[in-house]
């Protein structure tokens, strides 16, 4: 199995954890909680604040030049963060008020295994970041392919929003790591590997703490 088959395949076995994750159940019910998804947004932009900056990095390290690599260097404010935040808006504007203004765990968490695969190499560094991009146009996509999201959900717009941009995203990150992959050794490879799958498990993570935080 290739460097990237092995990829691929931690995100294809981690898939049912994500299918299991109370934050997409709601998603996939088109159930709308108001302070989750507030909670959510809140802890993307503290998150895309230190993550944005150390993507630009990763790319710098290879000098990748990918359009659709360099254009997700800007996403913060983003227009799938609107889409939710209408939903939000629409279903209890109050609950802003509640979420918790401060960074929860899995935030923490998530932005120190990175940081701390940064300091592991240039490609270790770039295995870990793949993770962001990867996890959304994979489960997004999946999740309109089988039917679980269809276009009368509330939420299709915003798995609908990352089939379309992470899709080719996703593509050139593949691409990307298989030629780096050819230019290390297989301890490093297997390293990269162990980075990208704790990466991901962080991203389910992130997604479940954003209902878990209660008042």
């Amino acid at each position: 199995m290739t460097f990237i088959e092995q990829f691929k395949k931690i995100m294809q076995d981690a898939l049912p954890t994500f299918l299991e994750n109370p934050f997409i159940k709601d998603c996939e019910a088109g159930r709308v909680d108001a302070r989750a998804l507030y909670t959510y947004i809140y802890q993307d932009n503290i998150y895309l604040d230190v993550y944005l900056p150390l993507f630009s990095k990763g790319l710098d390290n290879f000098d990748i030049n990918s359009e659709s690599l360099r254009q997700f260097e800007g996403d913060q404010e983003t227009e799938p963060h609107l889409m939710l935040q209408k939903l939000a808006d629409q279903k209890d504007p109050a609950a802003k008020k509640t979420i918790t203004k401060e960074w929860l765990p899995a935030t923490i968490g998530y932005l120190k295994h990175i940081q701390n695969s940064q300091q592991e190499g240039d490609f270790i560094f770039l295995c870990s970041l793949a993770a962001c991009p990867y996890v959304y146009g994979y489960l997004n996509e999946k999740m309109i392919e089988s039917g679980q999201i269809t276009e009368d959900n509330p939420y299709y717009p915003w798995f609908d929003f990352y089939k379309g941009t992470d899709g080719q995203l996703t593509v050139d990150f593949m691409k990307v790591l298989e030629e780096q992959a050819e230019k290390v050794d297989a301890d490093l490879q297997s390293r990269g590997l162990t980075a990208f799958y704790q990466a991901v498990q962080f991203e389910s993570d992130f997604f479940a703490q954003a209902v878990e935080d209660r008042a």
